[in-house]
């Protein structure tokens, strides 16, 4: 195999979830059809180490809910990697599939089939874990040294850590699995989780939400849950997690509730951190239930079909 350009080669990870659907022969024809050619293709089984080095550029000790979610996803479960060489746009041409694959066979965040790498750099340092017992994939980087893999240029500006508490893996580990493993228990439940109000809330209707969007791709996992309790003071780490996680898979999700000041409030900390929201006023007819907060099963009025968001009249920021 020869010596790779940085700008024609790229390389698609064919997912667990794209692996037991047998999405291989699709994904092989879409690469074709785009006009790459297939340089080498092979399993690979990684364990948490080999996930460590080809994603050192979100560094384990400073991201370990990005790490334990990639442990969860990818370790010791059969995944394939297709090798590829086209012109000076595979990078942008081997996402292009990626795309198409995800457009028709994934079932969700965390079944979305194929993975691809953002630039160059990433593919190098992805392909020489993946490639690490190919010949072919191995003589393709020929001169190209991660070293430990420590000095890695990092994917993400420094942003909000988790509290210490909250770095433990073990800790980390007893709340996020059981989600991980069970999203009906989050994602899909038929009613929110409660939405944060303020210890002390302010006079004035409670008649507003903020509303996460899609995270931003500059913030890690950790940043993004570490920014929400970094604004909102008391909300705890399951609760902060529950909403991000749940967010992912939902184009809007409630984060917060309350006036229009307070959410305004909420609104400038979360884009102060780089997550980005939207305020939504809730319709005239919503009757938000005392105690508890904010609860989907006691939503009156108009719900999108197939979506849980309480109806809302505009945009407000």
């Amino acid at each position: 195999m020869e010596r790779l350009s940085e700008s024609q080669h790229s390389l698609l990870l064919i997912k667990p979830d794209g692996v037991s659907r047998h999405l291989q022969p699709y994904v092989l024809d879409t690469v074709r059809e785009a006009g790459l050619t297939v340089l080498c293709h092979h399993r690979i089984l990684l364990d948490e180490d080999d996930i460590r080095r080809a994603f050192a550029d979100m560094r384990r000790s400073e991201n370990p809910l990005e790490h334990l979610t990639l442990d969860l996803w990818y370790a010791h479960r059969p995944m394939e990697v297709i090798v590829v060489r086209g012109g000076d746009d595979t990078v942008e041409t081997a996402a292009a599939v990626k795309r198409k694959a995800r457009a028709a066979y994934r079932l969700g965040v965390w079944a979305n089939v194929v993975h691809t790498p953002d630039h160059w750099e990433e593919f190098a340092l992805q392909l020489s874990v993946f490639g690490q017992h190919c010949p072919d994939c191995r003589a393709l980087l020929a001169g190209t040294d991660f070293g430990d893999y420590e000095d890695v240029t990092q994917a993400y500006p420094p942003g909000i850590s988790l509290p210490p508490r909250w770095r433990d893996p073990e800790a980390l580990r007893a709340v996020v699995e059981p989600m991980w493993r069970d999203p009906s228990s989050c994602v899909w439940r038929p009613t929110y989780p409660p939405l944060y109000e303020a210890p002390r809330r302010a006079d004035g209707p409670r008649d507003h939400v903020v509303c996460v969007t899609r995270s931003p791709n500059q913030l890690s996992f950790d940043n993004l849950v570490a920014a929400v309790m970094a604004a909102l003071p008391g909300i705890d780490f399951p609760q902060a997690f529950e909403v991000i996680f749940t967010s992912l898979h939902h184009a809007e999700f409630p984060l917060a509730a309350g006036t229009l000041a307070e959410c305004r409030g909420y609104a400038d900390s979360l884009w102060d951190t780089g997550l980005r929201t939207v305020i939504r006023a809730l319709d005239e007819d919503f009757r938000y239930p005392a105690g508890d907060g904010l609860r989907g099963d006691e939503m009156p009025g108009d719900e999108l079909p197939g979506d849980r968001r309480p109806a809302v009249r505009k945009v407000l920021a």
